[in-house]
């Protein structure tokens, strides 16, 4: 739920962007500011203060992260402004940025020996969750109710979700000694070459995924109902891909992430193919969609292994650096869109993903 929560938070605002900026007198460049603020108090609220992780009780974390995200919702809804709204979802950025990292850094705690990807592959899946559910049932409320009853029903799903959090973690504690500061966990052995590695990795990922729907709409001549089609089968493949984690539960050793790296350049290149026919970009969405899961699964997983004394602090500096490749990834591939397409962009993400593989062959 807490992860569904921040992924719904961070998706919204894109099909509903033009009812927002009509209702507030803004330019949709204007209210898109927001998702862009959202994103960077999200990296420096993971750095400054994802060690509380370590420190207090995970209930009393998370379910603290929760209710801000609640109340940083609400505030959303009541914008008499694009100003207020960005200000708002600063705080859902501060809120975020310890959900997050806590909601991974608690599965890892939690879970029973060997059962780590299981478990984390179950909680992933709310990111699918939010990307099939979530998205398309805002843009259905913003034309039936107006878009800040979208907020208003996200605020009340996140408040509930506090409630769960601080009733079913009151005593689950993530560290197994003290707390260790970011730039201490930053030198854990594996740690730096790990984050190189996401960093790379979640470049690829929302540098293509900024230009997915764009992509597919100029393929297939297609509106933006149609692209949301392609999202839909992204979010497929992810939570498919969650669910057969959770019953299979794989051991993760380096072959284990050289084949899903392996397989994503695959993916990534053979997106030039794909583009030919509708039905085959729907399979190759799904099919990347679930490679997704997997690698993602397997460096987060990888990253709790390597930082068993300090969680909260390593996965603070996760989602700072994938925070980072928000940025990162669009600013890179937004030229190259413009100049050879969505298959210009897949190609160079491939060749990210590919510097991710070489990486986790000779340093892990």
């Amino acid at each position: 739920m807490g992860v569904m929560m921040v992924g719904a938070n961070s998706f919204v605002l894109s099909p509903i962007l033009s009812n927002v900026a009509a209702d507030l007198g803004a330019y949709p460049a204007q209210v898109a500011w927001a998702i862009s603020v959202f994103g960077a108090a999200t990296a420096l609220s993971a750095l400054g203060f994802a060690t509380m992780i370590d420190r207090w009780s995970a209930g009393r974390v998370l379910g603290g992260g929760a209710l801000l995200l609640a109340l940083a919702q609400a505030l959303s809804g009541m914008s008499p402004g694009w100003v207020w709204l960005c200000a708002s979802q600063a705080v859902a950025g501060l809120a975020t940025g310890v959900l997050l990292p806590g909601a991974y850094a608690t599965t890892a705690a939690t879970a029973p020996e060997g059962r780590a990807p299981a478990r984390l592959g179950v909680v992933l899946t709310g990111w699918a969750i939010s990307l099939v559910v979530a998205v398309p049932l805002a843009a259905f409320v913003a034309e039936q109710s107006g878009w800040r009853m979208v907020y208003a029903l996200l605020s009340g799903v996140s408040l509930l979700t506090a409630g769960c959090l601080f009733m079913t973690l009151p005593r689950v504690r993530n560290a197994v000694s003290g707390p260790a500061g970011p730039w201490r966990a930053a030198k854990l052995p594996g740690v730096p070459t790990l984050l190189v590695i996401m960093f790379a990795y979640m470049t690829a990922f929302y540098g293509s995924f900024a230009f997915y729907g764009e992509g597919l709409r100029h393929a297939f001549s297609v509106d933006a109902q149609g692209a949301g089609l392609f999202v839909l089968a992204y979010g497929i493949g992810f939570g498919v891909a969650g669910i057969g984690l959770g019953i299979l539960a794989p051991r993760i050793s380096r072959a284990y992430m050289l084949s899903i790296f392996v397989c994503l350049v695959l993916s990534y290149g053979g997106w030039r193919f794909a583009l030919m026919s509708p039905a085959l970009a729907f399979a190759a969405a799904v099919i990347w969609g679930g490679l997704n899961q997997l690698g993602l699964n397997a460096l987060v997983v990888s990253l709790n292994r390597q930082a068993e004394a300090a969680r909260g602090a390593v996965m603070g500096l996760n989602s700072a650096v994938t925070y980072s490749a928000v940025f990162a990834g669009p600013a890179i591939m937004g030229p190259l869109f413009t100049s050879f397409g969505f298959a210009g962009v897949t190609s160079v993400a491939a060749v990210s993903v590919t510097v991710g593989a070489l990486l986790t062959w000779r340093n892990l």
